[in-house]
């Protein structure tokens, strides 16, 4: 549906509405058939491969993993030195997230896309499991009204994380599936959105809400770029809202979330309080910040301050200066995610898978900046690839590892 061509020899700037990859349908049964001859592979380059897919992703997510960690450390010190007595409690866990996390990006990195698309239709059954895991009697967990963990060991894990980037690869089998009708109603939306509703009612009655909407937003942002009609997306878009409506209209729990974000000043010790400490510890920070480590909001007067408003104490701590930097590594990252699609994909597949991941990272981003400056109601979803959890950032950098799988073979096939 979309794409931006690149500058033509003449230096003339073009803007296509076409995939690059539905122009070069020659060129791609070429780099199909290099694609099937067998490779020669060393232990090396199994590691090396997640270096040499693009660059661009590559430091964007170095940065933002890096930055997390002393981000997590500076805004769980003294919380984990008064609850645990260990001040290092939170940062121990996030390294072992980003760990665990970083030897899936290195594994899938090495997956071929071809498996993805393969057995894409399974990854829908794979959801549903994941899904259900929260509901097995001595797995599931639940806190706060919610049932959305489950137990390992010590381990809390959210499901949920894994089945967005688990139903992204499903959908994008079935705009490759169906590439030729994606104009009609019927497959372009309509089957999409049926899809679409039993895994999101199963997450709201867990309920998240976020991750519904994250959901939803990614898929018909897929679909559009996929090539189905643009009237077909609003409309369903606009269903789909309503839907939400309703839902936060029949909730008390999310009306509340409503008002206070419509009214915060009218109960600021009670449901604005959070939004009042964040709006709060953003203008402490001013244009440079108060320095790295020195916020006064993260000393257990923010709520969630290492999780869902991370970025608030990043606002505090190094200033517009710092917000501005962090949000153009995450344009970085976007840009890089979108080119690949456009620019390099060989068909609707890698084309949707590679927008679909990409948004996975991008649009929660910018959903949690909006809640943090008061922009949005709270949704209750941590910055990506920053905020403190586990199944958070694990996930992302699952998702980071196939975007340079994708990359590495996009690579491949134009050299």
């Amino acid at each position: 549906m979309f794409s931006f061509s690149s500058v033509s020899r003449s230096s003339t700037f073009k803007l296509s509405f076409t995939p690059a990859y539905k122009n070069k349908t020659a060129a791609r049964v070429d780099s199909r058939k290099r694609s099937n001859q067998k490779e020669k592979k060393s232990p090396i380059s199994f590691f090396t491969n997640a270096f040499i897919g693009d660059a661009g992703i590559f430091i964007a997510t170095g940065a933002l993993i890096a930055f997390s960690i002393i981000m997590v450390y500076s805004t769980t010190g003294v919380l984990a030195a008064e609850k645990f007595s260990d001040s290092l409690f939170y940062v121990k866990r996030q390294i072992f997230a980003v760990f665990i996390g970083l030897v899936g990006l290195v594994c899938l990195s090495n997956v071929k896309i071809s498996f993805f698309k393969k057995y894409s239709h399974l990854f829908l059954f794979a959801c549903f499991l994941l899904l259900a895991l929260p509901y097995l009697p001595g797995l599931g967990h639940a806190a706060g009204g919610a049932r959305r963990w489950i137990n390992i060991g010590p381990v809390h894990l959210q499901p949920g994380e894994f089945v967005k980037l688990g139903f992204v690869i499903f959908i994008a089998g079935f705009f490759a599936r169906h590439e030729s009708r994606l104009n009609t109603f019927s497959q372009g939306v309509f089957k999409p959105v049926l899809l679409l509703i039993p895994v999101c009612a199963i997450l709201l009655l867990q309920p998240d809400f976020g991750s519904a909407a994250i959901l939803a937003g990614v898929t018909l942002c897929m679909a559009s770029a996929s090539g189905s009609r643009l009237r077909y997306i609003l409309i369903s878009g606009f269903c789909l809202s309503v839907a939400a409506a309703i839902l936060i209209i029949s909730s008390p729990y999310r009306m509340n979330r409503i008002i206070s974000f419509l009214t915060p000043w009218a109960d600021a010790s009670g449901k604005g309080y959070q939004l009042i400490q964040s709006l709060i510890a953003i203008g402490s920070g001013q244009f440079s910040g108060v320095g790295l480590g020195a916020s006064q909001q993260k000393l257990l007067f923010l709520p969630a301050a290492h999780t869902d408003f991370i970025f608030a104490v990043i606002a505090e701590e190094l200033g517009f200066v710092g917000c501005l930097v962090l949000i153009c590594v995450f344009l970085l990252f976007f840009w890089r995610g979108i080119k690949l699609a456009t620019k390099y994909a060989e068909d609707t597949f890698s084309f949707a898978l590679c927008v679909g991941l990409t948004l996975l990272i991008v649009l929660p981003a910018l959903l949690n900046m909006g809640v943090t400056t008061g922009m949005l109601p709270t949704k209750g979803l941590v910055l990506p690839l920053i905020g403190y959890g586990g199944s958070s950032i694990i996930a992302s950098l699952f998702a980071v590892g196939i975007l340079l799988s994708l990359a590495r073979e996009f690579k491949k096939s134009v050299s």
